[in-house]
């Protein structure tokens, strides 16, 4: 049985699907000791858990399918990211998640997350700032709503000079 690799030009699927398996595996470790519990009475296990399952089963799929929902790499026509563009987009990412972490508290949810995917929004050098704006008010709404109200987790919500 031969195997049709349409992914030629992109080497990146087995390592990626290895190291999603060794996290999953890594966590899994970890959680070893929780207590699972059901779905009616969740653990401090299910959480991480079933997070691992996820990484380990997206894992398998990735090394399975090894790109072949991609187009052929000679007949793509989207240009290769150059190094400043991919330093761009790390360097907002991990920005984003370090001023998400230092104003969670001080500024509350709806400011962090709103100032999280701002920052995120501009890795990518096509993005409208428009967009992106709607989609931190409306991303930070929705992580308020879900987090603090229906979750009620004990998560800031308003500022600390507010509360």
């Amino acid at each position: 049985m031969q195997i049709d690799d349409n992914s030629v030009g992109d080497k990146t699927n087995v390592p990626l699907g290895t190291f999603l398996i060794v996290i999953g595996l890594a966590a899994l470790w970890v959680a070893r000791g929780y207590e699972t519990g059901t779905f009616i009475s969740m653990g401090p296990g299910f959480f991480p858990k079933t997070v691992s399952g996820c990484l380990i089963l997206l894992g398998a799929l990735i090394i399975l399918f090894r790109g072949r929902d991609l187009p052929p790499a000679e007949a793509s026509d989207v240009e290769p990211i150059k190094t400043a563009a991919r330093l761009r987009i790390i360097g907002c990412i991990t920005a984003s998640n370090i001023v998400f972490a230092a104003t969670l508290v001080p500024l509350g949810l709806p400011v962090a997350t709103f100032l999280m995917v701002v920052i995120a929004g501009f890795g990518h050098e096509t993005s409208r700032p428009l967009t992106i704006l709607a989609t931190a008010l409306i991303l930070a709404v929705l992580a308020t709503l879900l987090f603090a109200s229906l979750l009620g987790l004990q998560i800031p919500v308003l500022p600390e000079a507010l509360q």
